[in-house]
């Protein structure tokens, strides 16, 4: 290891030593707080070390050749670590701040995809490969260039997993990514997932996100729509029964014209607690900017805890912005027709909660018109199969 490579890290370690962790009273962490900073900085427990665990990519047919760049970083080297992090901005002071030096310190590896132009169909799949991990993974876009990305992760098979992923979008003026989001964590995982977009002019960006709670899940999305006309669109389907699951949405205009939309679905059961989180910031001379917020809960069985936190800070007059939370039971009128169709109460749920599941997805990525490798169908399907076998369990053990 160069010389460099440790100092930084151990850098890091200080400032998390000086600074403190996240306190309990973070407004952000209200409601989840996260476990002490020793659980992300692997201490006494093996972590990844070749450049290129975990990750694997596949580029489909009708990707432009040669549009896609793939370069694999080794932390551990002092030039190569430095070059990783050189496009990259410091930990944020926010407070989120101390994942971002918690993952600096314990980095090992990462990834950086280039898309320069035409039209790309990428399938990214992570497995973890040790019992504590800081995966970094940058997606860049320069102008015009289009892409349509699954990021799709693995249950791990090392026993439980702790993860503090950092991943950062930046897309150039023009550049249009489709981003899809598979996370199914394990039971008694700890997983920390962080992505940061910026949008230059006329950029586009839109994520669909399907995750599954854990011992602690959190997803934390920050945006910055830096320029003009610049659009993101984030769409999450959360499912937890009997644990916990976390997604943050922060959307910050900073220019005229822009568009931002977030939208949750909260399906829940047993004692689980979910938080949907969504903060809008419009700064002053965002003239015709647009903003939208809609956050849903349902609660499929058992006393789940669910918790919708739409949130608008508005500094600019001409803007157009909306914001709302609902929490129900699910329609007793489509349980009612869809059991006149001869489906018994568990088959009228699963495809009840599926429908719901697929058009909150599709509002962001139009799931049907992408390639069959790219699609989230199946991965829903399971994941909705999966969530109400567990709460019909944990309702029989407790019944």
């Amino acid at each position: 290891m160069a010389a460099g490579a440790p100092t930084d890290a151990l850098a890091a370690r200080k400032h998390l030593e000086v600074h403190g962790w996240i306190p309990k009273k973070a407004e952000a962490f209200r409601h989840l707080p996260p476990p002490p900073a020793a659980a992300w900085l692997g201490e006494g427990a093996p972590v990844a070390a070749s450049p290129e665990d975990g990750w694997s990519l596949q580029s489909l047919p009708g990707s432009t050749d040669g549009a896609v760049e793939v370069r694999w970083f080794d932390a551990a080297d002092a030039a190569q670590r430095a070059e990783l992090f050189a496009s990259l901005p410091a930990p944020a002071d926010d407070e989120a701040a101390p994942f971002a030096w918690a993952h600096r310190a314990l980095v090992r590896t990462g990834l950086r995809l280039r898309v320069s132009a035409g039209e790309s169909f990428l399938r990214l799949d992570r497995t973890p490969v040790a019992g504590v991990e800081a995966p970094l993974l940058l997606v860049e876009l320069a102008p015009g260039a289009s892409c349509v990305l699954l990021e799709a992760h693995a249950a791990s098979t090392v026993g439980p997993q702790v993860q503090n992923l950092q991943v950062h979008v930046q897309l150039a003026r023009g550049a249009r990514l489709q981003h899809l989001r598979h996370v199914p964590a394990g039971g008694t995982d700890r997983i920390a997932h962080h992505l940061h977009a910026r949008l230059d002019e006329d950029a586009q960006y839109a994520q669909a996100l399907l995750a599954t709670g854990s011992d602690y899940h959190l997803q934390r999305n920050v945006v910055v729509l830096q320029g003009a006309r610049a659009a993101a669109r984030i769409d999450g389907v959360l499912l937890a029964a009997g644990n916990t699951l976390e997604q943050q949405i922060l959307s910050r205009h900073n220019a005229t014209h822009t568009r931002s939309g977030a939208e949750v679905l909260a399906l829940a059961s047993g004692g689980a607690r979910v938080i949907g989180n969504a903060l809008t910031h419009m700064a002053p001379g965002c003239d015709e900017a647009e903003a939208r917020q809609k956050l849903a809960g349902i609660p499929i069985a058992g006393n789940p805890r669910i918790v919708l936190r739409p949130h608008l800070e508005i500094h600019h007059d001409q803007v157009q912005a909306s914001h709302g939370a609902t929490w129900g039971a699910l329609p007793e009128e489509a349980l009612f027709f869809a059991r006149q169709r001869g489906l018994d109460e568990a088959a009228a749920k699963a495809l009840i909660l599926e429908g719901l599941a697929r058009a909150a997805l599709a509002r962001g990525v139009d799931d049907d018109a992408l390639p069959e490798a790219l699609r989230l169908d199946a991965a829903l399907t399971d994941a909705v199969a999966r969530h109400l076998a567990t709460a019909q369990a944990k309702e029989k053990a407790h019944g």
